[in-house]
C-alpha cells in the first residue's frame, strides 16, 4: 500500500488539488461579486469570492482586492496581442516583463517612486497548462515593492484567446506579513481557474 500511494502521488495530489479548488468555486457562486465589468471589459465570466472589491477600474485593466486583518489579496485582469508574448519564444520572460509593466503603471505603494515588480533574486516557477480548454502558462513567484519592503508571493495565468488575438493575464498576489499564505493564494487560484470565455 504505502509503495503504491508513493507511485502515485503526484497523481493523487493532484486530484486533491483540483477537487479542492471546484469546491472553493462552488462556494464562490453562492455568494458572489458582480463580474459584470469583467463580462464588458474582457468578455469573460468568473466566479469571484464575496468581499472582494473593485480598487482600479482603467481601459483594458482591472484590480479586484480584498482587504484582510493584516494586509490584502488582489487580482489584476488584463490583456495583450499574442505576438505581445510569443514574439521572441521567450514566453516566461515576455510574462514578467508584461507584469513589471504593468506594475509600474498601475500599481504603487505609499511612498513616491514606488510600485510592484516581479522579484529577481528567484527564478519564477514556470508550467504550461490549460484553462477553460485554452493554453495557459501558469507562472509563480515572489513580487516586491521597488524601493520599498512589501513582498509576498503571486500566481499568474496568461491564457491564450486566439479568436480575440490576446492573452487574456490573470494576475493573483498576496501581502500578509508574517501570515500564512498558502489559503490565500489558493483563493486566487480557484477564481482564476473558473473563467469562462463568452462564445
Amino acid at each position: 500500500m504505502v509503495k503504491l500511494v508513493e507511485l502515485k502521488s503526484a497523481e493523487i495530489i493532484k486530484k486533491i488539488k483540483e477537487s479542492e479548488i471546484v469546491e472553493n468555486q462552488k462556494r464562490f457562486l453562492k455568494t458572489p461579486v458582480s463580474d459584470q465589468l469583467i463580462q464588458e471589459k474582457f468578455r469573460v465570466k468568473m466566479a469571484l469570492r464575496t468581499n472582494y472589491k473593485y480598487e482600479l477600474v482603467a481601459k483594458k485593466f482591472l484590480w479586484i482586492r480584498r482587504e484582510l486583518a493584516t494586509g490584502y489579496n488582489s487580482l489584476l485582469l488584463y490583456e495583450v496581442p499574442i505576438s505581445q508574448i510569443e514574439k521572441d519564444h521567450n514566453i516566461v520572460n515576455n510574462i514578467i516583463k508584461v507584469r513589471d509593466s504593468m506594475g509600474k503603471r498601475y500599481i504603487h505603494g505609499s511612498l513616491g517612486k514606488t510600485w510592484m515588480i516581479t522579484e529577481k533574486a528567484y527564478s519564477p516557477y514556470f508550467l504550461q497548462t490549460k484553462i477553460n480548454h485554452k493554453l495557459a502558462f501558469e507562472t509563480k513567484g515572489t513580487w516586491q515593492l521597488k524601493n520599498d519592503f512589501m513582498a509576498g508571493p503571486f500566481i499568474n495565468y496568461a491564457i491564450k484567446d486566439t479568436k480575440n488575438n490576446r492573452y487574456l493575464i490573470l494576475d493573483g498576489f498576496t501581502y500578509n506579513p508574517s501570515k500564512a499564505k498558502r489559503d490565500l493564494v489558493f483563493e486566487l487560484e480557484a477564481m482564476m481557474k473558473s473563467v469562462v470565455f463568452s462564445p
